[in-house]
C-alpha cells in the first residue's frame, strides 16, 4: 500500500478496544463496530477496507427493505443502482469511521418506524426506538433524523390515531433504554463530545454559520447530481411528475417524502442558531429515499434495457476504478495523501525496533502527535494504547499506574513535544530521546524520508 488508512479509520480502532459507554470526540457506535470486526479479522488494511464496504452493503440492504415494498422489478434494482452512481456509497463509504455508522443506522431507523406507524405493533414501535437511538449513538447529527421521523408522524393525516396509540410512546421508551448509558456518561465527563464538536465546528459568528448553509445545500445537490442525471435519461419524466415524486399527494408516500426532506433541510434552519458551521459531507446518510420517490409514480416507466445499460454503467465505473488505481497509488506515494500518512506504518515499525532494542517488554502506551500516535495503536506489532496529543482524558484507560508499570513511548515533530515527553518520563530510569527517520517504500519507489523524535520510558525495573 502507497499510504496506510485516514486517521479517522485508525482512531476507531483504538477506541474498539476498550469498549465504553462514549468517547472524547463522538459517541461510541463507530467503535463498537470496529472493537467487533477486529475480534474477527486480522489488525490490516484489508481488513479496514472490508468493514467499510460492508458497511455500505449492508446500508444498501437496508435500503432495499424499505424499496420493496413499494416497487418492484426494474424499479426496485434502479434504487440501488442510482445510489451507487453517487460518491456516499462509493468513494466517501471507503473508509469506516464514525460518520460512515450512519449509513446502515438511518435507512433501518426509517424502515421500522415505518412499519410501526402502519402497524402500530409493539414489536416495531420498539425496534424504530432503538435504531433512532443507535443511529444516535453513532453521531449526533441523527438528531436530525430523529427530527424527521417527528415531522413525518405529524404531518400525516393519520397523527392523532398514531399518537393515541401505544407505538409512539413504545418507540420512546426504548429509544431512551438504549441511550441511557451513554447519557449517564456524558453527564459524568462533562459532555467532552460537545465540546470537541464546538471546537471543530463551531462558527466565529452567526453570520458565519449562515455562509456556510449555501455551501452545504450546493454540495448536498452535487454528490447527488450524476443519479439525477442517469434518473432524467432512464425515466424522462415531466416537470409535473417530478414535482408529484418529490411530494406526493398520497399520504404514506408523502410520509416518506416528509422523512426526506426534513432530516436535509432541518440542518439548514437549525445550525446557524446553534452557531455552527455546516458540511456538506453530512448529508452523506440523507439521501437514500431519493430514487425511491423519484421512481414511485405509477406514471414513470423503466425499461429493461435501460436498467441493463445502467447496470454495465455502474460496472464499468467499479472497473475503471479498479484499473486506475494503482496509478492513483503511484501518485499518492510520490505526492503524498496528507496527514503525513506515507509515514504511519514505517514509524510504528521503527519505534518498536528502538523499544525492543531497550526492553523485551511489550510496548503498551503511544504518548504524543495526535495522529500518529493512533496511527501506530493499529500498525505496531504490539498494538499499543494511544494518548494523542498528550490529551490522558481522551483515553482514560491510559491512567498513572499504567504509565509506571507499563512504561510509554512518544512520537514528537519538534523540540518542544520533545521537551514535554521528556518531562513525562523525568526520574525513569533508561528513559532516552532518540531522533529517527524513515521512508516508505512502495514497488521499489521510497518516498522522500521523514525525520521523527522518539522518547522511550521504559517499564520501571
Amino acid at each position: 500500500m502507497p499510504t496506510s488508512l485516514h486517521p479517522d479509520v485508525v482512531e476507531v480502532y483504538g477506541w474498539g478496544q476498550h469498549p465504553a459507554p462514549g468517547y472524547y470526540k463522538h459517541p461510541p457506535l463507530g467503535g463498537m463496530m470496529a472493537g467487533a470486526w477486529f475480534t474477527l479479522f486480522p489488525t490490516s488494511d484489508w481488513a479496514a477496507y472490508l468493514l467499510a464496504m460492508t458497511n455500505a452493503a449492508l446500508a444498501l440492504f437496508f435500503v432495499d427493505l424499505i424499496t420493496r415494498r413499494y416497487l418492484s422489478g426494474d424499479k426496485r434494482l434502479m434504487v440501488l443502482l442510482l445510489l451507487m452512481l453517487t460518491p456516499l456509497y462509493q468513494f466517501l463509504s471507503a473508509k469506516f469511521a464514525s460518520n460512515q455508522t450512519l449509513l446502515p443506522t438511518w435507512p433501518l431507523a426509517v424502515y421500522c418506524f415505518i412499519r410501526a406507524y402502519e402497524s402500530r405493533g409493539v414489536l416495531w414501535s420498539l425496534a424504530a426506538g432503538a435504531c433512532a437511538a443507535l443511529a444516535m449513538l453513532g453521531k449526533y447529527y441523527s438528531i436530525f433524523l430523529v427530527g424527521g421521523l417527528v415531522f413525518a408522524a405529524l404531518a400525516h393525516p393519520d397523527r392523532m390515531r398514531y399518537l393515541r396509540s401505544w407505538s409512539p410512546w413504545a418507540s420512546i421508551a426504548a429509544g431512551f433504554a438504549v441511550l441511557a448509558p451513554h447519557l449517564v456518561w456524558l453527564m459524568q465527563t462533562g459532555y467532552q463530545p460537545f465540546t470537541y464538536a464546538y471546537a471543530v465546528h463551531g462558527a466565529q459568528s452567526r453570520f458565519g454559520a449562515l455562509l456556510s448553509v449555501p455551501g452545504y445545500l450546493a454540495g448536498a445537490v452535487g454528490y447527488v447530481a450524476i443519479a439525477v442525471a442517469v434518473y432524467a435519461v432512464v425515466a424522462r419524466p415531466r416537470p409535473a411528475e417530478v414535482f408529484a415524486a418529490l411530494w406526493p399527494r398520497d399520504p404514506d408516500r408523502r410520509l416518506l417524502a416528509a422523512l426526506l426532506w426534513a432530516p436535509l433541510l432541518l440542518p439548514a434552519v437549525v445550525a446557524p442558531l446553534l452557531d455552527v458551521e455546516l458540511t456538506s459531507l453530512w448529508v452523506m446518510q440523507a439521501w437514500f429515499l431519493l430514487p425511491l420517490l423519484l421512481l414511485m409514480p405509477g406514471t414513470i416507466a423503466v425499461a429493461r434495457d435501460a436498467t441493463v445499460k445502467v447496470a454495465f454503467g455502474v460496472a464499468a465505473l467499479g472497473l475503471a476504478a479498479l484499473l486506475i488505481s494503482p496509478v492513483l497509488a503511484y501518485v499518492k506515494h510520490t505526492q503524498g495523501a496528507g496527514q503525513g500518512r506515507a509515514y504511519y506504518s514505517p514509524l510504528a515499525d521503527e519505534m518498536t525496533r528502538h523499544w525492543h532494542a531497550l526492553t523485551p517488554q511489550p510496548l503498551k502506551i503511544v504518548v504524543g502527535e495526535q495522529d500518529y500516535a493512533m496511527a501506530a495503536s493499529f500498525y505496531a506489532p504490539d498494538h499499543p494504547d494511544a494518548v494523542p496529543g498528550f490529551d490522558f482524558q481522551a483515553s482514560p484507560w491510559v491512567t498513572p499506574a499504567r504509565l509506571e508499570r507499563e512504561g510509554f513511548a512518544v512520537i514528537c515533530l519538534d523540540q518542544n513535544c520533545a521537551a514535554r515527553a521528556m518531562q513525562l518520563a523525568k526520574d525513569r530510569p533508561g528513559a532516552r530521546q532518540e531522533d529517527v527517520e524513515v521512508v516508505r517504500r512502495f514497488f521499489g519507489s521510497a518516498t522522500a524520508p521523514a525525520r521523527f523524535i522518539i522518547v522511550l520510558a521504559p517499564p520501571r525495573p
